[in-house]
């Protein structure tokens, strides 16, 4: 197929002029159209799909840099080769933000235009190539599923890896982020029982068969089955009962646990490593059980009117404010909680047993952190004997509220040299979080940068990467819902590269920039 250029120029001499050097120069495979405005350019560029343009910044209709970023949101990923007889620097920054390969200053000279044109022909001949691996590394994971995704969840839950690094190989597979799976696990004797091996390999087969669409994972040493299901609207209860029977009919002795409803990748680690911590462990109370790894989420759609996050949600969220030194976010998750209590468990008794497993989190949290020991357990003696009392919801609602108060007061004065040191970072990458390095952060709290790096993993349980991004995206959500354009907001919160921004937006918050700007409260 030959390569496709329109030529963009309003001057018609200069236009043709062009077009003729193309149409007679040292390229066996050229087809060359021309435009002659704004809107031609436009037209021709989305019906005709050109791999290359030369593109006049100044034409009828507006300028060029305009049209094309225009047609950049609608997805054009032709090269460009800007044509201007104007200051170059006035349009430089601009134009690299949308991709133009370089600048060819009027009137351009045929070897000079064929100079241009050949490294970017080279250029997309490499991408070519490129393309065409892109397309047998996707036949392979097809074709190896259950090995890609046993190799790739290893690496992911190990944290050996980026994650980033695996998102492609997760979304070729429709697992997250691509689309919510549930998560369940199988614990089966048959590790302890060699003979057996074979029951176990016609168990893969029955339960793949019976889960079309779904990933059958062999894991630790073939007792431990996961399964990710694709669908997320099949009920959770459904897919384990399913399960256990698959068990059954091959003669299989062994638990189905649920681990939850995954829809990101972070998510998908914390599941599968809660998961098995409870997978042997169920075989201690027999077999042929169905249990759960956590209690099962509502999902939007199921959840009551008015209630906009479910217990355990709610919960994680005051247990991540307690542990991110975030007293707004507490504070936020706190509330919720107290009406979410108010409107669906108006039985004093269990609501009880909630608000205990919540303070029992925060008291593990307080000692991780090494806060006096004396304090957490003056408070941990008044919430048993506070909880102990009300025999109204009310008030125990009002003790909720203290009890959390008081351990936040404890927490402030945590000794704990880590914490402190989070909490002084995270104020800094508040502060300069268009800017922020791991380096200029460890220096200013006083550590090395490795050691800031595993404080973070240590202490929050990410990384310092994760944190500065996400600062960025709640800052740059909040521009665009004031206004400011996508561009604008890029280079606010530290990102010159646009497409990158948007990646990074899109992956964070679920839209385009462009889509949360039009939209900020959906």
């Amino acid at each position: 197929m030959p390569w496709k250029v329109l030529v963009v120029e309003d001057e018609p001499l200069e236009r043709e002029a062009l077009a003729k050097f193309l149409r007679e120069g040292p390229f066996e495979a050229l087809e060359v159209r021309t435009a002659a405005d704004a809107l031609s350019f436009a037209r021709t560029a989305l019906a005709w799909e050109p791999q290359v343009v030369l593109l006049d910044i100044r034409i009828p209709g507006g300028d060029g840099l305009s049209t094309l970023e225009g047609l950049r949101d609608q997805g054009f990923g032709g090269k460009v080769l800007v044509l201007t007889a104007y200051d170059v620097f006035e349009y430089a920054q601009r134009a690299l933000s949308l991709g133009v390969q370089s600048f060819l200053v009027k009137p351009v000279l045929p070897d000079t235009l064929y100079a241009a044109l050949r490294k970017v022909l080279d250029q997309l001949d490499r991408q070519g190539e490129e393309e065409e691996r892109h397309r047998e590394l996707q036949t392979f994971v097809r074709d190896n599923r259950g090995l890609v995704a046993m190799a790739a969840l290893t690496e992911l839950v190990l944290e050996r890896t980026d994650p980033e690094a695996f998102e492609g190989v997760f979304r070729e597979l429709g697992l997250p982020p691509d689309r919510p799976c549930h998560l369940l696990g199988v614990a089966t004797l048959e590790a302890f029982r060699p003979s057996r091996g074979l029951g176990t390999l016609r168990f893969l087969e029955a339960a793949t068969r019976s889960f079309e669409g779904g990933l059958v994972i062999p894991w630790h040493r073939s007792s431990t089955l996961l399964l990710l299901p694709e669908d997320s609207s099949t009920q959770a209860e459904a897919l384990a009962a399913r399960l256990l029977e698959v068990l059954g009919e091959n003669g299989i002795p062994g638990n189905v646990v649920f681990g939850g409803t995954v829809r990101t990748l972070e998510e998908t680690r914390r599941a599968v490593q809660a998961l098995e911590e409870g997978l042997d462990e169920s075989l201690l109370g027999g077999t042929g059980r169905v249990l759960w790894a956590e209690e099962p989420q509502l999902l939007p759609e199921d959840r009551p009117p008015g209630q906009e996050q479910g217990w355990s949600a709610l919960q994680g969220r005051v247990f991540e404010g307690f542990r991110n030194g975030d007293l707004a976010q507490m504070a936020a998750g706190r509330d919720e909680l107290v009406r979410l209590l108010e409107r669906a468990c108006p039985d004093v008794e269990l609501s009880k047993m909630l608000v205990l497993g919540l303070l029992g989190q925060v008291c593990e949290l307080l000692l991780d952190l090494r806060c006096d020991l004396g304090a957490v357990k003056a408070w941990v003696r008044r919430q048993m004997l506070n909880i102990l009392a009300p025999n109204n919801p009310a008030g125990l609602h009002s003790i909720l509220v203290q009890a959390l108060e008081g351990a936040w007061t404890i927490r402030a004065s945590s000794q704990d040299e880590g914490a402190q040191v989070i909490s002084q970072a995270m104020a800094f990458i508040r502060e300069r979080y268009d800017e922020v390095t791991l380096e200029a952060t460890a220096r200013h709290v006083h550590v090395s940068a490795s050691h800031l790096s595993r404080l973070f993993r240590k202490v929050l349980r990410c990384r310092f990467v994760d944190v500065v991004k996400e600062t960025r995206m709640d800052r740059a959500k909040a521009l665009l819902a004031g206004g400011s354009t996508v561009r604008d907001a890029a280079l606010a919160v530290g990102y010159g590269n646009i497409a990158y921004f948007s990646t990074l937006f899109k992956q964070t918050c679920g839209v385009s920039p462009s889509e949360y700007a039009r939209c900020p409260g959906a």
